[in-house]
């Protein structure tokens, strides 16, 4: 009864130490994201999120997301569904559409 006590204790004890820790790509990307032209995009729990606008060009949005794996987001931005791949390590994000690449900081 005692091996099975130890035994269960250390099969225990690996298990939490195999662990990394990481958070899901749904808990990681909330916050508040800023890229090196000063643009800033906004995801919140929930799956809404908010895009400032350029002054004179485009207005601010709202959007809906859902991720869809550990490296994707759906995002639905005024009707249109757009996958976008991310990468997020530590404070840096980084996005990865059809139309290149950015990569924000995490401004919150």
């Amino acid at each position: 009864m005692r091996r099975l006590l130890i035994a269960s204790v250390l099969f225990l004890i690996v298990l939490a130490s195999c662990s990394n820790g990481k958070q899901s790509l749904e808990d990681e990307i909330v916050g508040k994201w800023i890229d090196s032209s000063g643009f800033t995009i906004e995801f919140y729990e929930g799956g809404t999120g908010f895009i400032e606008g350029v002054p004179g060009k485009i207005p601010d949005s709202s959007f809906s997301y859902i991720t869809l794996n550990e490296t994707t987001v759906q995002i639905n931005f005024q009707g249109v569904t757009y996958d976008i791949d991310i990468l997020i390590d530590g404070d840096q994000l980084t996005w990865k559409d059809e139309l290149g690449e950015v990569v924000y900081t995490r401004a919150e």
